[in-house]
């Protein structure tokens, strides 16, 4: 199990988040024509259906868009700075399952 550690930045926060490489290596396979859902548990047991995002030609340019991710930002009042650990484990129905969990900066 592989965890990814990701510090946010204010767009990441105010608009959607951009997938990193190590990330999308974790995430099903993305597809150029349109989004892919990827269902995400939180910490908290909260559920969440994040969009996988690429651009339709030239750079990817991952992101999760802007709806279901922003409802993670206000439930959990994230802030930019904060750190995001991602990462993919099997769950007990054999099934591949991602989580994400909140490390918050305080300053």
């Amino acid at each position: 199990m592989v965890r990814i550690v990701k510090v946010l930045r204010k767009t990441d926060v105010s608009q959607r988040l951009g997938v990193t490489t190590e990330m999308l290596n974790e995430l099903p396979p993305y597809n150029r024509e349109h989004d892919v859902p990827v269902r995400v548990l939180d910490d908290t047991g909260m559920i969440y259906e994040f969009k996988l995002s690429v651009r339709a030609e030239g750079a990817l340019k991952p992101v999760f868009q802007y709806q279901e991710w922003r409802a993670f930002v206000k439930r959990r009042n994230i802030k930019a700075g904060d750190r995001i650990y991602f990462w993919e484990e099997a769950s007990v129905a054999h099934q591949t399952e991602y989580r994400i969990a909140l490390l918050r900066t305080f300053v």
